[in-house]
């Protein structure tokens, strides 16, 4: 019960804010309010302060501490563990943990990686990029393009992505997308474009033409969206506006360093619980399946939960308190940054030797002729599913979306390319490699027409870029080979039959689209995985692979040699990491695909 005086109080400030008396006679006549009575002393008690750090001893190599927004001291690196903290690296020479083994050979891509990293328009994140902090605080730190947008008004904008959340039905919803290509919310759109050096200010001009569209796909791409024009996605970040833009994308950057220095995986799509980053969510696209189905005993999002903890020891509470922090430590400060915070405590199940296994499930699969799916209706898209062993039950840690095979062109022994079906191999595989900036030595049935391009003049090249390692590399950067057991006697044999969990260049495709039978991730995802596998099984770091891939292409009596020297950079896992494919539900009349499809009969047929 609260004491007499602060029972007074409390009556005087309701009758003050304008409440009626409760024991007036319809709340118009009230008595007398009592003489005012001094609030009574509250004590609040105050936190701690916190610890100041000091290196154990001279010489080590140290790095600052920092606690509630401010620095306490340092430590030396190799003791940071010990006194409970995760020393981060926020430096410009930070890259994922495959390409940044514990040994003296590195990847040679990881200065390619470095590079494009460092570039300020590279926006190259879905394609598993991150750029450096110090590209994401310039654009933060940026007082010319702070001072352009907070020119720009996108009231507008923001009706139309509240509109679209508050519409009754998909047409409704429609519609709202439709309104924000009205004059004034494209003015607003294409002002911040303009602000972000995304679009020059003569395509301002109030029409959604090609400029624009261009200018949105690059906003997606640095904002990592996967969308197109201007869906739902894309309009909620652009009601934000460039200042916030900025912070979270700040902030994004933060993430992709905790995920490593913590050595973290568990994003909440495992159970549908997301966690916020300073009060913010901070991916505008959905990475895990369509369905908003939780698994039992999920994992929660311990990733973002980290960040949170991680920026508001480092005082990153709001863009102003960001650009604070980063100018006070200078361009150098910023490019050499490491940090050491105290994070949450890793969950029970973590070791150096984790109890793992992954299920993927291959959804609805559909064998009859191509275009039919969609006349079946919706599909149950494939599913990938990591677990791991916490005593006697088993936690899934992620769900992503992912790819199975379909229709593809193919080429015959006679030289016919005709449609055939890519199947992804069902029952028990095994993890036993990851494979680091690889190599794709396309199959002899790939035609020739998937691995060249035309002038005008009629001159061919080799599609490079989808064969070398790299991020336009048709298994994008890094790789996971399914490979099967075969015992005969004492003997084991692992046999590959081509398929693999991959990154992939055609990102887009993980939402609905199908691969040649392989498992496709987005690309940060499967950057994710592989550093996570790295950091808890045991590994054997191998090195450069020997490739040997040597193969002619002739088209339109043009020859072109194709010869692949590296295959990528090997990591082993010992034991392996068991997978497996589920067959999932034919969804098809058919069984079975049919043997091949000639492309002419099915342009013919419409």
């Amino acid at each position: 019960m609260p004491s007499p005086s602060r029972s007074s109080s409390l009556f005087l400030t309701l009758l003050l804010a304008g409440c009626p008396d409760p024991t007036s006679e319809e709340g118009e006549r009230s008595a007398a309010p009592p003489a005012p009575v001094a609030n009574e002393a509250i004590e609040t008690p105050k936190a701690p302060a916190p610890r100041v750090f000091a290196p154990s001893r001279a010489g080590c190599d140290t790095v600052p501490v920092f606690a509630r927004g401010a620095e306490a001291g340092s430590v030396c690196v190799e003791d940071a563990a010990t006194e409970g903290l995760t020393v981060i690296d926020l430096s410009d020479t930070w890259t994922p943990r495959v390409f940044a083994p514990k040994t003296e050979s590195v990847p040679e891509y990881r200065a390619k990686y470095l590079e494009l990293a460092r570039s300020p328009n590279a926006d190259l994140g879905l394609n598993g990029i991150a750029p450096t902090m110090t590209v994401l605080a310039k654009r933060l730190s940026d007082d010319k393009r702070k001072s352009c947008d907070a020119g720009v008004d996108m009231a507008s904008v923001a009706a139309a992505v509240h509109a679209f959340d508050a519409a009754p039905d998909a047409k409704a919803a429609a519609l709202s997308l439709k309104q924000a290509q009205g004059r004034e919310p494209l003015r607003a759109i294409q002002s911040q474009l303009v602000c972000a050096g995304l679009l020059k200010k003569a395509s301002a001009n109030g029409t959604l033409g090609n400029a624009t569209h261009a200018a949105l796909e690059a906003f997606r791409r640095r904002h990592m969206i996967v969308g197109a024009g201007l869906d739902k996605d894309t309009l909620a970040a652009l009601a934000l506006g460039g200042d916030e833009l900025a912070f979270r994308g700040l902030l994004r950057g933060l993430r992709e360093r905790v995920v490593d220095s913590a050595g973290l995986i568990e994003d909440g799509t495992a159970s549908e619980q997301n966690a916020l980053v300073q009060g913010r969510e901070l991916d505008f696209s959905r990475f895990a399946p369509a369905t908003h189905e939780a698994l039992p005993d999920g994992a929660p999002d311990l990733i973002d939960e980290a960040t949170d903890v991680a920026a508001r020891e480092l005082g990153w509470t709001d863009p102003d308190a960001a650009r604070t922090f980063l100018a006070a430590r200078g361009a150098s400060g910023v490019s050499a940054l490491r940090v050491a915070v105290a994070l949450p405590a890793a969950p029970s199940y973590y070791s150096a030797a984790m109890d793992l296994r992954v299920e993927i499930d291959r959804g609805d699969v559909f064998y009859g002729s191509p275009g039919g799916a969609a006349k079946k209706g919706e599909r149950r898209r494939p599913t990938f599913v990591v677990y791991a062993k916490d005593g006697s039950r088993e936690i899934p840690l992620v769900r992503w979306a992912t790819t199975i095979g379909g229709w593809k062109k193919e080429r015959t022994e006679d030289g016919e390319v005709v449609l055939k079906y890519k199947e992804s191999d069902v029952g028990d595989r095994s993890w036993r490699q990851i494979i680091a900036a690889p190599a794709w030595m396309p199959p002899d049935s790939t035609p020739e027409t998937d691995l060249l391009k035309e002038s005008e003049d009629g001159t061919v090249a080799l599609k490079r870029d989808l064969i070398q390692p790299g991020y336009r590399n048709a298994y994008g950067l890094v790789m996971m080979i399914h490979h099967e057991e075969s015992k005969s006697g004492e003997q084991t044999k692992w046999l590959d039959h081509g398929i693999r969990t991959h990154g992939s260049v055609d990102y887009r495709s993980i939402k609905n689209g199908t691969s040649h039978g392989c498992h496709r991730l987005y690309n940060q995802l499967a950057l994710r995985m592989s550093g996570f596998l790295v950091q808890h099984r045991s590994t054997v770091t191998k090195g450069k692979m020997r490739a040997g891939y040597s193969r002619t292409l002739s088209y339109n009596e043009q020859t072109i040699q194709v010869d692949v020297e590296d295959r990528g950079y090997l990591y082993e896992l010992d034991p392996p990491v068991p997978v497996k494919v589920l067959r999932g539900t034919i969804a098809s009349d058919a069984e079975k695909p049919v043997s091949s499809i000639r492309i002419e009969e099915d342009r013919t047929k419409g």
